[in-house]
């Protein structure tokens, strides 16, 4: 078995040497990862004295499909099975020359798992199954002294990029080594194997991205609001045009965060109009205010770029009411006026907010087919936006699903998702008030308002 460490391919020999504590297997299907973690174990069950691993799925039945027959295929694959016994039943596979083990377990056995003493490591597939809370009582039950290192594996594919496992990686660890493979970094795969993962993902963007480049995804679940928004379509790389006016539309409510979305607009030649948002100003606690919020756009655009080609303003008309969070004779409206004078914004604000049912059926159709010649590129930077098209979710009656959340430091209860994106409502139905009303009622009305012509190309 000295060359087991090798059968996984090359791109994970630092992965058979990595000591820390988590070590993250990661990335598309086909790519080796749950063979190499069977490997890894197998090795050091065989080479290091005073071992019991665990092998962990959210469900124990999937257990034996997955990791426990896979360990045995391997066992077999290499004619040394007569140096092991299994206990088909447990599934429970023991060492006979040095009376190491693995066990096997599943997370709704949280007692038996708390009665296992002296494990030395564990192996999660599917790790994406498990909630934080299941990963930290695992980790837990890794402790004691012994003369080898103890280690978590984790093998699973990149499903959802909200996922605490992403948080558990982007926050860093000097206990955590991560490795992202695909199945183009698998030696052993067979062509045919290959070709039928491209042939069966090149339709479903999303799955694309998760099992043929191994990439984040998004856990798509059906009945999202904004249905004709796709990442590949409408998110690219933006940056900021001095020669074109400023767009900012505002949605007025505090938590998680006050919202300020900043985009451009061009119109280009057959009539096309291409709308770029290129940034979001969401300020927390204790900035999640109207004046806050205008401070930081200011210093942003006038104090740091000097911006001078135009500023106009969008946003929920209720901002026009007086309201306890403002200063008194003041709306929000007012504040956004005084706290950004010196660059002059012009107020496009609509006497009442559009249907909810109607701007969504005419922002879908821009998203999903171009409506009258308009093309909409949110910028990668604007994450929250980004999620709120991405997540949003339809009621029952057509309006915006407002999911709750609570916030864990001040237990706070807010919408999780719908800030950014009420706020580009507000802006696209305003701007293209001539579409809008003419996707609604059949009619074009005398002039649209897209902002000051600066070159026969761009408004």
């Amino acid at each position: 078995m000295d060359t087991v460490e090798m059968e996984a391919g090359r791109c994970y020999e630092p992965a058979m040497e990595c000591t820390k504590r988590f070590l993250f297997l990661y990335g598309g299907a086909g790519s080796g990862k749950s063979q190499f973690a069977a490997r890894k174990i197998l090795y050091r069950i065989m080479h290091e004295p005073g071992h019991r691993f665990l092998i962990v799925r959210k469900e124990k039945c999937h257990v034996k499909e997955s990791m426990y027959t896979l360990l045995k295929d391997i066992i077999y694959g290499y004619g040394i099975d007569e140096e092991f016994i299994f206990y088909d039943n447990d599934m429970h596979i023991a060492y006979i020359e040095n009376g190491n083990e693995i066990l096997a377990a599943g997370l709704k056995d949280s007692e038996k798992i708390k009665s296992i003493t002296g494990i030395t490591g564990i192996w999660i597939e599917e790790a994406s199954e498990l909630e934080k809370k299941d990963f930290d009582q695992l980790n837990l039950r890794l402790r004691g002294l012994g003369e080898n290192y103890k280690q978590i594996i984790c093998t699973f594919n990149p499903m959802d990029e909200n996922h605490w496992l992403k948080t558990f990686i982007d926050q860093g660890s000097d206990n955590l080594e991560c490795f992202r493979t695909t199945f183009y970094q698998n030696m052993f795969i067979d062509k045919e194997y290959m070709d039928e993962l491209v042939n069966q993902y090149k339709q479903n963007e999303n799955f694309n991205r998760i099992y043929i480049k191994g990439e984040w995804g998004r856990a798509y679940t059906g009945g999202e609001f904004y249905h004709g928004f796709s990442y590949s379509k409408h998110v690219n790389d933006t940056s900021y045009n001095p020669a074109l006016p400023l767009h900012i539309t505002f949605d007025f409510n505090v938590h998680p965060y006050s919202t300020c979305c900043v985009w451009q607009v061009e119109l280009l030649p057959g009539e096309l109009k291409k709308v770029i948002q290129i940034d979001e100003i969401c300020l927390s606690h204790p900035r999640n205010s109207t004046r806050e919020t205008c401070a930081e756009f200011r210093r942003k655009y006038f104090n740091e770029k000097g911006h001078r080609a135009g500023l106009f303003v969008y946003g929920d008309p209720t901002g026009k009411h007086e309201d306890t969070r403002s200063e008194k004779w003041y709306n929000d409206f007012t504040i956004i006026k005084n706290e950004l004078k010196e660059m002059h914004p012009t107020m496009r604000i609509a006497s009442k907010a559009p249907h909810v049912k109607k701007r969504s059926d005419f922002i879908n159709s821009v998203l999903s087919s171009g409506y009258e010649g308009i093309e909409i590129t949110i910028g990668r930077n604007c994450q929250k936006s980004i999620d709120d098209f991405s997540y949003l979710k339809q009621g029952p009656n057509g309006e915006k699903l407002k999911e709750k959340a609570k916030d864990s430091k001040t237990g706070i209860t807010y919408e999780k998702y719908g800030h950014t994106s009420e706020s580009a409502d507000y802006f696209l139905t305003t701007i293209f008030a001539d579409e809008f009303d003419c996707f609604v009622n059949g009619r074009k009305k005398f002039d649209p308002v897209y902002g000051k012509r600066n070159t026969k190309t761009a408004w």
